[in-house]
């Protein structure tokens, strides 16, 4: 097979099973509505499903599978990462309790986040440092590519399938493709490893090493976290507040979110992965940074779209709000991959999926129907989502803001980028 083909044919790969963990992991979401009278369940034991108990095993396991990213055949990982998710599915439909959707559900948190951790180390090393936006951008398009799908499919199914069981249906229908996702993975082979400093080091050691890095990782780290808290809300409590407060059907309303994903959701990538590109090629850091500061900023007026005066507006917004988190995870994961390395990736990308999940998939969703009770009862879901969004946003544009002001102090050297130049 020629060479530039075999890298197509893995990237494809790669980028389907993104996309299947994704679809695995808002299976529930777009059925919410149903799940929720079906099983008699209140807002708090919804955002439990949907929140904690995937966000528990993904903290716990995180940090491990970093370091199995970092040492071991990471092809194989994913092998085992994809089989779960499948099996995770089909539990899930065949869940006739609380607890067994909250275990059901915990196994597919674990085996998203891990292929969260796992792919990106491979797809930075089919590029270039020079064009490693690219690999951010394939990462960011499938992702959101195959939550827009689960949507899509979830409101295509609401109209469908007979009332009763609607979940447990959907969810046994949308298994399927998770199986033959993990049968194609089985044809996934292990990359060589590009820019290693040192081989396989211990945990302590690798600690020690990206706490050097502290000055870029921190603020960096804590603008991605904020930003995706705003999402992780979003994502879960989109369909209800478009139900509750617009007056949408379910079943439009989970079109709308799909549509929202495929167009804000598929281009923040394509620009945030270009713009990153570009903006380490010429400014460095700095400029890096700057950006990302920029689009957090217009994330905090775009996060009111839950209380627009309108659903058209609210609509238009939520598309916007959704692009602008893309092209903010897009352009942080590129900063990640080109200055970090190879030994250190799946650790520090670990490390952020650990804080990020317990935060975006483990409070945020509960943080809205907390706030939500304290202003009114669940008809202000709304409100709450707004005000979870815009805080959330603006805490990272000042985060963002304090990673520039260090930069500038203390500029860091690009010299992986322009030794990527020559693979143009």
């Amino acid at each position: 097979m020629h060479r530039t083909t075999g890298r197509g044919a893995i990237l494809a790969l790669l980028a389907l099973i993104v996309g299947s963990s994704f679809f695995c992991r808002m299976t529930l979401n777009s059925l919410q509505q149903s799940l929720q009278a079906g099983m008699g369940l209140s807002d708090n034991q919804v955002a439990l499903l949907l929140g904690s108990a995937m966000a528990v095993p993904a903290v716990i396991g995180g940090i491990p599978v970093g370091l199995l990213v970092d040492r071991f055949n990471r092809a194989r990982l994913i092998m085992v990462f994809c089989l779960l998710s499948f099996a995770g599915t089909l539990v899930t439909a065949l869940s006739d309790s609380l607890t067994l959707l909250f275990a059901s559900r915990a196994l597919i948190g674990f085996s998203t986040a891990a292929v969260s951790i796992t792919v990106p180390s491979l797809l930075a090393d089919l590029f270039p440092p020079s064009r490693r936006g690219r690999g951010s951008m394939i990462y960011g398009i499938s992702q959101v590519g195959g939550m827009a799908v689960a949507f899509a499919v979830g409101g295509a199914l609401v109209t469908i399938l007979p009332a009763t069981d609607l979940w447990r249906s959907g969810a046994l229908i949308m298994s399927v493709p998770l199986l033959l996702v993990f049968l194609l993975s089985l044809l996934l082979r292990e990359q060589p490893r590009m820019e290693i400093a040192r081989e396989r080091p211990s945990l302590a050691v690798s600690a020690i090493e990206l706490w050097t890095f502290r000055r870029m990782i921190l603020p960096l780290f804590g603008g991605v976290v904020a930003i995706s808290v705003a999402d992780g809300a979003t994502l879960v409590w989109v369909v209800p507040t478009l139900t509750r407060t617009f007056g949408m059907s379910a079943a439009y309303a989970n079109g709308v979110m799909g549509i929202a994903l495929v167009v804000g959701g598929l281009l923040g990538p394509i620009f945030g992965g270009l713009a990153a590109d570009r903006s380490l090629g010429s400014g460095g850091v700095v400029r890096a940074m700057s950006l990302l500061a920029l689009l957090a900023g217009a994330s905090v007026l775009l996060g009111l779209f839950a209380v627009a005066p309108g659903s058209a507006l609210a609509s238009v917004c939520l598309t916007a709000f959704l692009l602008v988190g893309s092209m903010v995870i897009s352009v942080s994961l590129t900063l990640i991959t080109v200055l970090l390395p190879n030994e250190l990736r799946g650790f520090a990308v670990s490390v952020l999926a650990v804080v990020q999940i317990l935060l975006s998939a483990g409070l945020s969703p509960s943080l809205v129907s907390i706030v939500a009770a304290g202003i009114g009862g669940p008809a202000n879901v709304g409100t709450a989502l707004a005000i979870v969004c815009a805080a959330s946003s603006l805490v990272s544009a000042i985060a963002f803001l304090v990673g520039r002001r260090a930069e500038k102090r203390q500029p860091t050297q690009l010299r992986s980028i322009m030794a990527g130049a020559a693979f143009h």
